[in-house]
């Protein structure tokens, strides 16, 4: 770790933060006023207030400073110095901070990867009910890491606590999409030939041949063939079968489709809950449709309660991947009257928080060099918590 910030901050603290009855409030006082000016996308004024009280040994203000120096607001980004913030706000005891270097440490981002610190400092948080934190446990006790062997029962405790605050099942939610035989590929092209050529029912054949195969690609086709009649009688029931087959697969698109028919109770009993867990994990696959579904769920407060602010963070990552209707509900969103300039600027502050988490957290998925996603922080994974449609 720098030690650049080390001795200024122990100096500036004795000198800083005298022990007067007023003191507390008045760091209260300065740290509302940082937040708020973060909120309002004054970076550089956030930064500066943050930075006076995290060298005066704040954490909380410590890990502010983290985080705006990792997405590069208000201040010059430096992973490095990021990482030395969050250090001092999770010796002190900071929980979010403990739990972001936890995950730096995972991740390798801004410091040398190790799973053994990463482990250390996600188990300080977790044992305080963090559930990311628990959820990232778990992510490295499944595989194991640098300084870290794998144990599937550690994975299976903190995937447990994990879940039970709201997150999803570490140890499957980022499962590998499905693979592919050169055999079932080589059917499904012939399946799409026939189906571009108008003969239903010879596409058909051929999708029920590599589904047969267990290829996702071609259960999804052949589910849709059923739900629509096409080229073989209609058969909803059947087509939930088939979506379901693929979709346990972790192929996004019959994951949504899985949704819908829960969601509209096509084939299967209606069930909102069940559809927000299919949309939540595609989503998790960064698919712009099942982002554009879970949005809508929180809009109309289908199966979770409704919750603007986060529709609207889930609308922009769904436009961001090219989905043409989240495009068009944000033109809605934005003409959206509000009765007056408080409210309006509470709901843009909740959703410029958002969109600044899922913004850091893909600054450090740049800074690996590989896809991860990065979703609506706050977002309800707890299946008991949702509620009926």
């Amino acid at each position: 770790m720098s030690r650049a910030l080390v001795g200024p901050v122990a100096a500036l603290a004795l000198v800083l933060l005298p022990g007067l009855a007023g003191a507390q409030s008045q760091v209260e006082g300065e740290l509302n006023r940082a937040k708020a000016a973060m909120q309002l996308k004054k970076y550089d004024e956030a930064a500066a207030r943050f930075e006076k009280l995290a060298r005066a040994g704040n954490p909380a203000a410590q890990f502010y400073m983290g985080r705006l120096t990792a997405m590069g607001l208000g201040v010059a980004q430096d992973l490095p110095k990021a990482v030395d913030w969050f250090q001092l706000a999770a010796r002190q005891g900071h929980v979010e901070a403990q739990a972001v270097l936890g995950f730096h440490y995972m991740e390798g981002v801004g410091v040398a990867p190790s799973y053994a610190e990463a482990a250390r400092w996600s188990a300080r948080a977790a044992e305080k009910g963090h559930g990311g934190a628990a959820y990232n446990l778990a992510k490295m006790y499944m595989t194991g890491g640098p300084g870290l062997r794998a144990d599937r029962a550690e994975a299976e405790k903190w995937a447990k606590i994990a879940t039970a605050k709201g997150f999803p099942d570490a140890l499957r939610a980022h499962a590998e999409p499905p693979k592919r035989s050169a055999e079932a590929v080589a059917v499904f092209k012939e399946g799409e030939r026939l189906f571009n050529a108008g003969d239903m029912p010879g596409a058909v054949r051929a999708f029920a041949r590599c589904a047969g195969m267990g290829d996702a690609s071609c259960e999804l086709q052949l589910g849709w063939h059923y739900e629509e009649g096409k080229g073989i009688e209609k058969n909803l029931g059947t087509a939930v079968r088939w979506y379901r087959a693929a979709a346990e697969q972790n192929h996004p698109r019959a994951e949504e489709n899985l949704g819908t028919m829960y969601q509209l109770g096509r084939g299967v009993a209606k069930n909102c809950k069940t559809a927000v867990e299919w949309y939540a994990r595609g989503a998790l696959q960064n698919d712009h449709g099942n982002l554009y579904s879970l949005a809508r769920m929180y809009h109309y407060g289908f199966g979770v309660k409704e919750e603007r602010a986060k529709a609207h963070a889930l609308y922009c990552q769904s436009a961001a991947l090219g989905n043409l209707k989240a495009r068009e509900a944000l033109v809605t969103f934005e003409r959206f009257s509000w009765p007056d300039q408080r409210s309006q600027d509470i709901y843009t502050g909740r959703v410029a928080s958002y969109m600044s988490a899922i913004n850091g957290c893909q600054l450090r998925a740049n800074a690996e060099g590989h896809a991860v996603m990065c979703l609506v922080p706050g977002v309800d994974w707890n299946p008991k918590t949702w509620e009926s449609c």
